[in-house]
């Protein structure tokens, strides 16, 4: 009751504060809370999430349709692609503006480009580029990228690139950029939404912008409000005060005795995996690791804890046309996981316990982590858990002193986006390889996938990769769960959906409105 109080009283002083008239159309969401969120961090071109919050005031050229089926233009009107697939063409938009008045052009983009790939910026979509040779703007609406090969999977990567203004931020050094207080000071982009204020730790507030290019948004203001936990937010999205929020199941469950918002759910597209630090020498036999999957009841955790919300997974896709047939699948069988181990000499080399670390710090997640601890013990591996935030989580990861990890892996509709995951040329600080993935027939088919032109020819290739990875096990795949978020009964024309990092699909934020 305490916190329902004091929920109230700070959602009341944040009306008072923002000075809301009742004219205005506000509508208030805890966008940056769950694993869609990127909690008060406000540079996307380093981010790996919150890119349902960062779409509202920048652009990208491209964007997935809803269902993620299909990339259509956005800063972009349309592009071409050369025949021998070294040089794409695009065209953009005319007449867009970013929010101080000046005009958009093929400028900003070879800016934004440029400084992505600039090591000076850490930006995770840097080696995501690296086929980039050449960036021509011959006129302020055309850009021509050129590449040293094929790159089929480039679209994708630029559906999460957000482009910013050069005539804004070409006088910051790169190095400066990249924790800059413009980002959270002043930002300028072309998106529906301004930049009007920032409240640290409180919420940020955009108002609608009168020049977007696809109309005035139909809301006065569109405000994030920041919450410590998803449990928080969820009160108050039962309390009414604010229209949007990610929820666990359990929230989803309590929610069925409160009628103030509607629940929309979806397979998350994100695979839950126990990552192995590949370079951690008791992991070196591959009995260890096939020993720790067949210790753990996935079934069992997916039916009782997860209540059927989840698919198991045994590759590391979720699309089915990735997944090939032909998988080990690690059933449950601690005879076998017992024998494996003495196999691979576990009882002489197991030493310390292992740490397992995680991000996820719900209720749920910790249930889960306690069975996984209880299974592993029960075939002799004694693991201890760990919870960091999102942010202490990296800094030990990336570092390399962990030796084991439940975390989340996002898919999509491009395969190529777990490459940076699982290519051996992106092991830190270069990528995202933190897990130090080395698997040479792996980085080979990466390779392939990316330079394949051909539609129909790329399944079978990344059918390969999930053979690999399903046989040699550098992560071991768990299930892709279900997430959920609700929108207040009062919000029209809502678009949202479980996307993993959030946003970089077209949710047509300017026709959102609320009673």
């Amino acid at each position: 009751m305490v916190l329902k109080r004091s929920l109230a009283v700070a959602g009341l002083l944040m009306t008072m504060a923002l000075g809301a008239q009742a004219a205005d159309k506000v509508l208030i969401g805890a966008f940056d809370v769950g694993p869609g969120g990127n909690p008060q961090k406000f540079n996307p071109l380093t981010a790996s999430a919150g890119f349902t919050w960062y779409n509202k005031y920048f652009n990208t050229l491209a964007l997935y349709d809803v269902n993620f089926e299909r990339i259509s233009g956005d800063l972009a009107q349309g592009w071409s692609v050369s025949p021998d697939g070294k040089a794409i063409t695009f065209n953009l938009r005319k007449g867009v503006k970013w929010h101080d008045g000046k005009p958009f052009t093929s400028k900003d983009v070879k800016f934004t480009l440029d400084l992505v790939r600039n090591p000076d910026l850490g930006s995770v979509f840097a080696p995501r580029l690296d086929s980039v040779t050449g960036i021509a703007t011959p006129d302020p609406q055309t850009v021509v990228l050129t590449l040293s090969e094929p790159n089929t999977p480039i679209l994708d990567t630029l559906t999460n690139l957000m482009i910013v203004p050069e005539h804004q931020l070409s006088g910051i050094s790169v190095k400066d950029l990249r924790n800059a207080d413009w980002w959270r000071a002043s930002p300028v982009g072309t998106g529906p939404f301004k930049w009007s204020k920032y409240e640290a730790d409180q919420y940020v507030e955009l108002v609608a912008n009168p020049d977007y290019f696809r109309g005035r948004p139909k809301l006065d203001k569109l405000i994030n409000r920041y919450y410590k936990d998803g449990g928080a937010a969820a009160i108050a999205l039962q309390a009414g005060e604010i229209q949007f929020s990610y929820l666990t199941m359990d929230q989803v469950k309590e929610s069925q005795k409160n009628g103030a918002f509607k629940v929309v759910s979806g397979a998350s597209q994100v695979l839950n995996y126990l990552g192995f630090n590949n370079a951690e020498p008791r992991f070196k036999d591959v009995r260890v690791r096939q020993a720790m999957m067949m210790a753990i009841d996935r079934a069992s955790i997916v039916k009782s804890l997860y209540g059927g919300q989840a698919v198991l997974g045994n590759c590391i896709y979720t699309q089915k046309q990735y997944v090939a047939g032909d998988l080990n699948p690690y059933a449950y069988n601690p005879a076998k996981a017992r024998q494996l181990l003495a196999e691979a000499g576990w009882n002489g080399i197991k030493g310390e316990p292992l740490e397992l670390l995680t991000y996820y710090g719900d209720q749920l997640s910790k249930d889960v982590v306690a069975t996984i601890q209880a299974q592993l013990a029960d075939v002799g591996v004694q693991v201890v858990p760990r919870f960091l935030d999102g942010p202490g989580f990296s800094r030990v990861v990336d570092s390399g002193r962990f030796t084991l990890v439940f975390a989340g892996g996002g898919n999509g509709p491009e395969p190529d986006t777990l490459a940076p995951l699982l290519d051996s040329a992106y092991a830190p600080p270069k990528g995202l390889n933190r897990m130090r993935v080395a698997l040479p027939e792996l980085d080979k088919l990466f390779d392939e996938g990316r330079q394949e032109t051909q539609a129909a020819k790329r399944p079978e290739i990344y059918k390969n990769i999930c053979r690999v990875t399903n046989a040699k096990l550098p992560w071991g795949p768990l299930w892709v769960s279900h997430r959920f978020g609700g929108i207040g009964n009062k919000v029209q024309n809502m678009v949202w959906t479980p996307a993993p990092g959030g946003g970089r699909y077209q949710d047509n934020a300017e026709t959102w409105s609320i009673q």
